[in-house]
């Protein structure tokens, strides 16, 4: 078969290569069987052609060198896939090389998933802090703070709204060293510590005996003040409570009203927890810092009077027929509202101020 072939010419992409066909291996190598003529001595003569396996490389035409190089290029990739440490043998690309070579479509495409899945908790919070900016700068400029709740209440839930808002003003005024449950419980336990040691009578007095007297008498104004509101409560809406310190009625050092002609009243399982509207309630004090004050506070006594109608019957507080709001003071507002809720078909004109006929007189220790 050598003798047969004495010139052997790889055939190329030309017009004499239709007899070319390849062949794959089975190890992975590619084999071109390619067909050859012998000339003698004319173009015109022609020998039977003989098929010759090639197993050299570089006899491979340029379509079996395209597809060599593209199986080169296969193996290459997946030598460097699996020497990388962040990828398998699979071939599939690191996590964190795949989010670094995003697109910036698939970029503005996440940002819009993400604001699309966090939206509406950013426009809460930020809603949140509009409104508190709001009370703070209502406090700070008109001495007014407004607690709209979104249903009605009871009689009875407004009375806790006044006694606990009571409470609240004559700690934070400097009224009382400690807050009014505080002073109960400290209150209690010194009684039952001093009769479990025996009192010792004709002793002299010392400033603890003093400073529990007094802490004794204070709490026993307050408690008969607050039973007595409770009583006017349930004989007449109070639309109107005031909180005078110090000084006279016609001209006090500091003043407080709780308002709630805006407020709906209903029966007990038709209205609002008064747990949930005091947490409101003192939620927004404590934003708004409204009973706060750097300048020192000297003991004043605290009157209070309230609106109610002229035939409640109530018997504790005086009727003060005369009266008029001072406005020579600063009045800071408390205004307690229902939403949706106006007081502007109420009547009034029957209602009359009635004041309490002893002032609570703080002590401190």
């Amino acid at each position: 078969m050598a003798d047969q072939c004495d010139t052997l010419q790889p055939i190329t992409n030309s017009d004499e290569t239709e007899g070319s066909s390849t062949v794959h291996s089975g190890d992975g190598r590619i084999k071109r069987r390619l067909s050859f003529s012998s000339e003698r001595n004319s173009k015109t003569a022609e020998e039977p052609s003989m098929t010759c396996t090639l197993l050299s490389l570089q006899s491979v035409s340029d379509d079996s060198n395209s597809e060599i190089d593209e199986e080169r290029r296969t193996d290459s990739i997946k030598i460097n896939l699996e020497s990388n440490n962040g990828t398998d043998v699979k071939g599939v690309p690191n996590t964190e090389e795949k989010e670094n070579s995003s697109e910036p479509s698939d970029i503005i495409q996440d940002q819009t998933e993400t604001e699309e899945t966090s939206g509406p908790d950013d426009r809460k919070d930020t809603n949140t802090e509009e409104q508190d900016a709001e009370v703070v700068r209502k406090a700070q400029e008109e001495g007014c703070v407004d607690v709209v709740f979104p249903g009605a209440v009871t009689h009875d839930g407004c009375y806790r709204f006044v006694s606990e808002i009571l409470k609240c003003i004559l700690y934070q005024r400097q009224q009382l060293p400690m807050t009014y449950d505080q002073l109960v419980y400290s209150q209690k336990k010194l009684q039952t510590s001093k009769q479990e040691r025996g009192a010792v009578t004709r002793r002299p007095l010392h400033s603890a005996d003093l400073d529990l007297r007094k802490c004794h008498q204070t709490l026993q104004e307050l408690e008969e003040l607050l039973q007595q509101l409770e009583m006017l409560f349930s004989l007449s809406r109070v639309p109107r409570v005031l909180l005078l310190m110090g000084g006279s009625l016609i001209l006090p050092k500091e003043m407080y009203e709780v308002n709630m002609e805006a407020l709906a009243l209903a029966a007990g399982d038709q209205s609002l927890r008064a747990s949930s509207c005091l947490r409101q309630i003192f939620r927004t004090l404590f934003v708004a810092d409204l009973l706060s004050d750097n300048n020192p506070v000297r003991l004043m006594p605290t009157t209070v009077l309230a609106l109610a109608h002229r035939e409640c019957g109530v018997g504790w507080f005086r009727p003060k027929l005369q009266f008029k709001v001072p406005t020579r003071v600063k009045n800071k507002i408390i205004t307690l509202s229902t939403e949706g809720h106006g007081a502007e078909g109420e009547d009034w004109q029957d209602y009359v101020w009635f004041q309490a006929p002893m002032a609570i007189k703080g002590f401190t220790n």
